[in-house]
């Protein structure tokens, strides 16, 4: 295949091969033996996710409950509906939540009873309606 061309005359083929072919061997030389990996493998970063996990429900009923706080400035009562199978560490966490509290720093009271967190709600025979408090870790027993 040919094309007529003004610089058809001044083209070398067999010049244009031999600067390849030098320009070929300039780059082997320069990457014989430095040939490094292109990727490093950077070690990878364990992530938590910031996801709960799932938890089971163990049961219950889905009750209303007013929690009472007197943590702070002035009395505050939110409602919440829970499942009285729950955990009451888990309520507690959700409450917390709630008002902007630290779960370390109250425990969940009802009828004079400091509730356990690793009990579920459904062992303090709590009933739908009914006030739990939030009393400051340092006073309750």
């Amino acid at each position: 295949m040919s094309f007529d061309n003004e610089f058809d005359d001044e083209f070398d083929e067999q010049e244009f091969d031999e600067d390849l072919e030098d320009l070929e061997e300039e780059f082997e030389d320069e990457m014989d033996g430095d040939i490094e990996e292109p990727f490093e493998k950077i070690p990878e970063e364990v992530l938590e996710s910031k996801t709960p996990t799932t938890k089971i429900i163990t049961g219950g009923k889905k009750i209303s409950i007013y929690f009472m706080s007197t943590i702070g400035p002035g009395e505050k009562k939110q409602k919440l509906t829970v499942n009285d199978g729950n955990l009451v560490g888990d309520i507690k966490e959700t409450v917390a939540n709630l008002f902007g509290l630290d779960p370390a720093d109250f425990h969940l009271s009802s009828g004079g009873i400091t509730m356990d967190e690793i009990n579920p709600l459904n062992d303090y025979n709590v009933s739908d309606g009914e006030d739990i408090l939030l009393i400051p870790a340092s006073i309750a027993g």
